[in-house]
């Protein structure tokens, strides 16, 4: 391995890698055709289509090798000027080059290609149900939620950034345009505050494998999770810190303790500053038991780390750990689909089925238009959430249950089930890794008239739709951009129960 390529990129993979093929004749890229590795498909990180690039290859597999992008010996003809200083080594924007137009473009291609493939549709019936894909009203400070990595450099100095393309090595990301200039204040200050308590900073799996073997001490500082919402009192935007650590002893976290107070009387613009441990050693921005939580005057308070979000015309309450869109005028936009989408053929009397409701959206924003709604949610804290939000839009006939979706025939059978109705429709918002084959299998049997999938994946999408299209058909297919310059998308797929 460590051997240097020459290669002109020639697609996009699903994962936003550059692809091309060793020996492929350009006449700038070497490789010769006699070369026994001529043909080889070479997925590229960092690599864009148009581009000539000299890459390291750092896995070689029978059929492929995988490679990371050292220079750019040849530009894109249509590349455009970076918004960041830090595109070229950063993981978080690897298509910011790309004229915003063709991300778009590639990613209408890539929902396309996985139905497909995967989920062998026809691919001129999908032509036919898709629309132009919808576009995130900002390309740059559209995200209210960004999650930092603790690491070190060289020298051993406390680093608090993102991860390096293709690496989970955190790099210092100072200017990022994912956030407003105040956020970028905030995480500084964090890592200088950190910095002073000599902890070290958790070392991730892969990267410690790769240090001298035997190894104990992990570290301690993970990650730093900022939000942006607003208090049920003040529509005025402000943030919320929320730091996760291993699990410390009294001496770390008093630590965390003060660095918490010092970052609140230093940001007035800061509602919260949220500690959780974490001891999995899963490479994950998410805590696993909350150890403290302080409001704005530095005073211990729980309830502080509430905050509140808007989605179509609702204004929804979160906890600061809680999922959520992470841009608001794109999910807007999905909001507004999935209403358009749905309510106006929703007849009278109608039930909705909100499997892995969250803490109520989109469910909610539908709700009004169904005669009853039954939410399932495997996260206990959401689904109190979820709770909450009904009662404070005044929605009684909703109900929210701690389950998955998986037991959906228990929660909502038709025929042994405690809730043992007719449901017209059931909305789906499942994580990356789709439906389980236990709640799909549950929820075909279940058959509503309508199924609104909301995915995030369009590889998990195309596999459950093998499932779906066996009893339904697509009716409307839309992309929604939530997460410009990355190869990420939201597809919203209405299926009808064939007669």
């Amino acid at each position: 391995m460590n051997e240097i390529l020459t290669v002109a990129v020639q697609a996009l993979a699903h994962d936003g890698r550059g692809v091309g093929r060793l020996g492929n004749g350009d006449a700038a890229c070497p490789g010769a055709l006699s070369d026994p590795a001529a043909g080889t498909v070479v997925f590229i990180s960092g690599g864009l289509p148009g581009q000539i690039v000299r890459a390291q290859a750092v896995r070689r597999k029978p059929r492929l090798i995988e490679a990371v992008a050292l220079d750019i010996l040849r530009p894109a003809p249509d590349a455009v000027p970076p918004l960041c200083p830090h595109q070229r080594i950063c993981g978080g924007c690897p298509l910011q080059i790309m004229p915003y137009a063709r991300q778009l473009d590639w990613k209408r291609q890539l929902a396309l290609d996985a139905l497909t493939r995967i989920g062998r549709l026809d691919r001129a019936m999908l032509e036919s149900v898709l629309e132009a894909v919808h576009p995130s009203p900002r390309l740059r400070e559209f995200r209210n939620k960004m999650e930092f990595a603790f690491g070190s450099d060289r020298d051993g100095r406390l680093i608090l950034g993102l991860r390096r393309r293709g690496s989970l090595e955190a790099i210092p990301v100072p200017g990022c345009v994912l956030l407003p200039p105040p956020a970028c204040e905030i995480v500084d200050a964090v890592r200088d505050l950190a910095a002073r308590s000599n902890f070290a900073p958790y070392v991730p799996r892969a990267e410690r494998d790769e240090r001298a073997a035997g190894q104990r001490d992990h570290g301690f500082w993970r990650f730093l999770i900022l939000r942006r919402g607003r208090t049920a009192e003040n529509p005025a935007p402000r943030w919320w810190a929320l730091c996760v650590t291993s699990p410390g002893d009294r001496a770390r976290r008093a630590a965390v303790r003060v660095l918490g107070k010092n970052l609140l009387a230093a940001f007035p613009a800061l509602a919260a500053f949220i500690h959780e441990e974490r001891g999995s050693r899963e490479n994950l921005a998410a805590g696993e038991r909350r150890v403290l939580t302080l409001d704005d005057q530095g005073r211990e308070r729980p309830e502080a780390a509430l905050l509140h979000l808007p989605l179509a015309d609702r204004l929804f309450s979160l906890d600061a750990a809680s999922f959520f869109q992470v841009n608001t005028g794109a999910a807007q936009t999905l909001a507004r689909l999935a209403r358009d989408m749905l309510v106006p053929r929703t007849p009278p009397g109608g039930g909705l089925l909100d499997l892995y409701c969250g803490v109520g959206a989109p469910g909610l924003v539908l709700a009004p238009s169904f005669e009853r709604v039954l939410g399932l949610e495997c996260d206990a804290r959401a689904v109190a959430l979820a709770r909450s939000n009904a009662a404070i839009m005044g929605l009684a006939h909703c109900r929210y249950l701690a389950d998955d979706a998986a037991a959906l025939e228990h929660r909502a059978g038709t025929g042994s089930g405690p809730i043992c109705r007719t449901w017209d429709t059931a909305l789906v918002d499942p994580p990356r890794a789709g439906l389980s084959p236990r709640a799909l299998g549950n929820l075909l049997r279940l058959a509503p008239r309508r199924l609104l999938y909301i995915s995030c994946n369009p590889a998990t999408l195309a596999r459950d739709a093998v499932g779906i299209s066996s009893q339904y058909g697509l009716k409307r297919l839309a992309i929604v951009d939530l997460f410009p310059h990355t190869p990420h998308l939201e597809c919203l797929s209405l299926w009808q129960r064939a007669a």
